[in-house]
């Protein structure tokens, strides 16, 4: 289970053309409690909220040794 609060990475496919279908990978704080390959809602650095599958590609919240510190200074940042 991921809790609310992980960094975590979404999954969004959008149709390009009416043909060709682009995969887009977004990164966030988990907004509600989830599973791997759920639909969940993220916020953004930037304070996009963003809802999209949770992505089994790259998992942040189990390994906090694969947070750089770029990352971890991510988590503080605090949108009003």
């Amino acid at each position: 289970m991921i809790k609310k609060g992980s960094l975590i990475e979404v999954e969004n496919m959008d149709f390009y053309n009416d043909k060709k279908i682009v995969k887009v990978f977004l990164r966030g704080i988990n907004l509600e409690d989830c599973e791997q390959g759920e639909q969940t809602e993220i916020i953004t650095s930037t304070g996009h909220v963003v809802r999209g599958i949770v992505s089994e590609r790259k998992c942040f919240y189990n390994n906090p040794r694969a947070l750089g510190k770029n990352v971890k200074e991510i988590l503080f940042i605090r949108h009003f």
